[in-house]
């Protein structure tokens, strides 16, 4: 798999002008240095950008914690971390939608769709640019017009329509020099090479690459942007099979990305300078950098990724007769692979564009002028409702398609337990939502002329699209051997707790006893132990006002026990009971796994959970 579908959308982010004076002035200065910063130093940025959200939190300044939120969002993208990334964008876009800055929201569209597309989430990418486009074009601002121009033709590159993307390539490329904007004019030219690679023309992109490193070598401040042109100097030469210039280019992008903690892409160099080496018969050197790809992969949860890496071991491993350690990772490969089909994904695209082309116009007209009537027909809006339902519908199959398959492959290794969790995690999760979509969308297409009823079905259809992508998420975590580990848990429990705590300056320990590095777990008693520790920790920054959270884990006798405690506000425990989903699922899921589980708490003295679960 090629990183082209990856990481083809690089340093360009959008930040956001100076509006306030005074303090709120320099807290916004404070936000737009963090987003700055983050290409450079994210560790620095990341603090910086903490800050200005505790400062904008304690003035309630909505337009700086929107801002913070952004700059937040783009320190985790910098780090790898792309998941926490679409988190904190999310919550930047929903503040300022809410606030009606629609400048801003089609800049935060913009962060969006880069992102996803890193994440090859191609459809989901496609709606915030299409979003992004139709802002951009009734605000009548150009940049925000060029920038989204470079995304749509990353996004029509990757669904195969060549033609349309070097149309838009050009087109931004032309604007970004107008505006005398050097650094996105470069990015763009870099994603025009990738496409010139594409359909064959190698020396065209060698030549705009050339050209590339000619503006930006020697350039202050610019480390990640040299390096992505370096590593797709590598990819050129080696697709001229000039194997040992792609090697030095590979590594001179690896050191670069090593240089500022970006994991994610360090994977991918040492993926790419594995191929070279196995090229050039260095097998011991290729092996020790297909193993920093795979290990670096397996921590960040990139699957793609760690597809890659096992499938390249497997080539070594059989390209020097070590037949054992070939057949262990063609096997990891394969079980891989179909989590990785993009297919639907990029059929997705198809229907989105052609749902796109009709309706542009009515979509400009929504989001700006939201007030006035729909001057379409009613046939027409009976075809684009049906249209979308065609769409819902394909989503759906492609949806149980892989999970099925999945159940499948887990029915073929005999591994009873796992199929019976598969089978719960699509009726309970999956099955009851997509059943929703089914409802919300008839309802739209019986009310065609209540124009209320029809904008919050459509709502209601896309918070539980999204529902459905989280729940994927997490049953294709639950399911990978690679996270059985005790020590893998609470490495991902550390991660959540960090992500959500700290943002909202609440101070919390995480303390552990006992032998935790021997024990392995089954899939089932992972993800219910994850998903009660993520309810407690969410509870706590949603709804306690807490300032101090205490965590602690220790393993005894075979018993796990699990602490957490806060400061907060507390709550009438058998009131809320009745009404709160999530302690009635934190309840249930300790029944099975056998765990007892017991919540203290009175109104303003704090809350404590406490599970005992025997370790299986």
């Amino acid at each position: 798999m090629n990183k082209v579908c990856f990481l083809v959308i690089l340093l360009l982010g959008v930040n956001f002008p100076i509006y306030s004076q005074n303090s709120d002035s320099l807290l916004l200065a404070k936000a737009t240095k963090a987003f700055d910063l983050a290409a450079v130093n994210s560790d620095s940025a990341y603090n910086l950008a903490n800050e200005a959200l505790h400062d904008a939190r304690r003035n309630t300044f909505n337009k700086g914690i929107a801002n913070s939120y952004n700059a937040l969002g783009w320190v985790f993208m910098h780090k790898g971390n792309l998941d926490s990334s679409v988190y904190y964008l999310n919550l930047s876009r929903d503040v300022f939608a809410k606030e009606n800055f629609l400048y801003d929201v089609a800049r935060v569209d913009i962060n969006l769709t880069e992102v996803m597309t890193k994440q090859s989430r191609f459809g989901e990418a496609l709606v915030f640019a299409l979003e992004a486009d139709s802002l951009s074009l009734a605000l009548k601002d150009v940049p925000l017009q060029t920038d989204t121009k470079r995304l749509l033709g990353i996004l029509y590159r990757e669904q195969g329509d060549n033609k349309k993307s070097v149309e838009y390539f050009n087109e931004a490329i032309k604007g970004f020099e107008f505006q005398g904007d050097l650094r996105r004019s470069v990015n763009t030219a870099i994603s025009l090479s990738i496409l010139l690679r594409k359909i064959n023309m190698v020396d065209s992109s060698l030549t705009v690459l050339e050209k590339c490193l000619k503006i930006i070598e020697g350039k202050e401040n610019n480390e990640y942007q040299l390096a992505m042109v370096r590593e797709h100097l590598g990819d050129t030469f080696y697709m001229k099979q000039l194997f040992e210039e792609s090697l030095s280019q590979y590594i001179m992008a690896y050191e670069l990305f090593d240089k500022l903690g970006n994991k994610a892409d360090m994977a991918y160099e040492a993926l790419v300078i594995g191929k070279a080496q196995i090229a050039l018969e260095k097998y011991k050197e290729a092996e020790y950098f297909l193993n920093q790809a795979f290990f670096i992969s397996d921590t960040l949860d990139f699957l793609n990724y760690q597809f890659d890496a096992a499938s390249e071991l497997a080539n070594l491993y059989k390209e020097t007769g070590q037949w054992q350690k070939a057949f262990v990772y063609l096997n990891m490969a394969g079980i891989m692979k179909d989590s990785l089909d993009q297919q639907k994904q990029l059929e997705n695209m198809i229907g989105l564009k052609e749902k796109y082309e009709s309706e542009k116009q009515d979509q400009e007209i929504a989001l700006l002028k939201s007030n006035m009537e729909l001057e379409n027909s009613r046939t027409r809006r009976r075809m684009q409702f049906q249209i979308f339902a065609i769409f819902l519908f394909l989503a759906s199959l492609g949806i149980a398609y892989l999970i099925f398959n999945r159940y499948r492959l887990k029915q073929e290794l005999n591994e009873q337990m796992l199929r019976n969790q598969i089978s719960s995690d699509l009726h309970d999760e999956i099955g009851s939502t997509l059943s929703s979509i089914d409802v919300n969308s008839r309802i739209a297409l019986l009310k065609m002329e209540d124009k209320e009823t029809v904008i919050g079905q459509l709502q209601k259809i896309q918070q539980n699209a999204r529902s459905i992508m989280d729940n994927l998420t997490q049953i294709v975590w639950s399911i990978n051997p690679n996270n059985d580990s005790l020590e893998k848990l609470i490495f991902r429990m550390k991660d959540f707790a960090a992500e959500i705590l700290e943002p909202l300056g609440i101070q919390y320990a995480f303390h552990q006893g006992g032998n935790l590095s021997e024990l392995n777990l089954n899939p089932v008693f992972r993800k219910n132990i994850y998903l009660i520790f993520k309810e407690a920790v969410n509870n706590c920054a949603k709804y306690s006002s807490a300032t101090e959270v205490l965590i602690s884990l220790e393993v005894k006798n075979n018993l796990l026990f699990i602490e957490i405690a806060d400061n907060g506000v507390g709550f009438n425990y058998q009131r809320e009971l009745n009404k709160s989903n999530g302690l009635l699922n934190m309840e249930n899921r300790a029944k099975q796994i056998q765990a007892k589980f017991e919540l203290k708490t009175e109104p303003e003295r704090g809350t404590m959970i406490k599970l005992e679960a025997p370790v299986t």
